[in-house]
């Protein structure tokens, strides 16, 4: 079997790359966890052994779970692939990826020592192969830029990595493990986020609708009110005061307010995986879903 980890930065690019997997004729795969392929059954299960809950603020709890477990597995029997989509929180969390980085060149060396025990060993007898994709959004730096930055980290712990030139490339440290780097931007500036791609997806057939929220958006939006109204307690009793001022997106917020339309009460997650507005029929026509499903294909 081939096991691949896809490490992203938030929850929408696992639900897009969802979306886009169920198109390509993957399944959730949703056995617990002592359930999955050897090694991973005991590997996972050491991880939320290790977990330490009782350490864990409540307000904290989901994200540095999905952290360090997957948030979404996705199965095709045909091809013999599963595949493992984390949520990393953010493009900053380092740590957090390396972890899963330095596991997957673990498991691709031989032990030093023969009686030293290696889950690589194991992996051997049962015949699993790897695959890691590192997935980033190109933001204000463009996806050649965020590419190099992406392969300065990988390189620390498979060289190889460097000869990567273009999005979506993939390359071969050995034949237990493949690699590829995708950057999530506009076509048109090879800038911006993952909604870039998301939104002319999502409204192509939908633009009146789509028209209508980015107006009621405009009308409505307030920049002041952007700072979240909480209640303190002072000595002359309680008093609504603003905390730190959020930060507005207009296409996420445009997705939002679309996809309450479906899904009721549900975040943008929701929208990205399970809404209509990305059909099979989108999918199997767009030159960047299949760009990237080709990507997978190649692991």
């Amino acid at each position: 079997m081939r096991i691949v980890f896809v490490l992203c930065e938030g929850p929408h690019d696992v639900a897009f790359l969802s979306r886009l997997l169920s198109a390509d004729g993957y399944l959730k795969y949703r056995q617990p966890l002592s359930k999955f392929p050897k090694p991973l059954d005991g590997w996972m299960t050491q991880i939320s052994r290790n977990l330490s809950i009782e350490d864990l603020s409540l307000d904290r709890m989901y994200d540095d779970i999905k952290a360090v477990l997957p948030s979404n597995a996705m199965l095709n029997e045909e091809k013999d692939q599963l595949i493992l989509l984390y949520s990393m929180s953010g493009d900053s969390h380092e740590e957090r990826r390396n972890k899963v980085i330095s596991t997957l060149k673990s498991w691709s060396q031989p032990p030093v020592e023969e009686k030293e025990f290696s889950l690589m060993e194991e992996c051997s007898e049962i015949g699993n192969n790897y695959g890691l994709i590192v997935i980033f959004d190109a933001d204000d730096m463009g996806v050649n830029s965020r590419i190099e930055e992406a392969k300065a980290n990988l390189c620390k712990y498979f060289p190889i990595v460097e000869s990567i030139t273009k999005n979506g490339e993939i390359t071969y440290p050995d034949e237990i493990i493949k690699i590829g780097i995708y950057i999530f931007a506009a076509p048109s500036t090879k800038k911006g986020t993952l909604e870039s791609i998301l939104l002319p997806l999502m409204r192509h057939d939908n633009e009146s609708m789509f028209d209508d929220a980015k107006d009621f958006l405009s009308k409505h939006h307030d920049d002041t009110r952007l700072k979240s109204l909480i209640f303190k307690k002072t000595p002359e009793g309680i008093i609504e005061t603003r905390d730190k001022k959020n930060k507005f997106h207009p296409i996420k917020s445009i997705m939002g307010v679309v996809g309450q339309l479906q899904n009721s009460g549900t975040s943008n997650t929701v929208c990205i995986e399970k809404a209509d507005y990305i059909t099979l029929e989108k999918i199997q026509k767009d030159s960047i879903c299949q760009d990237i499903l080709q990507m997978f294909s190649k692991l």
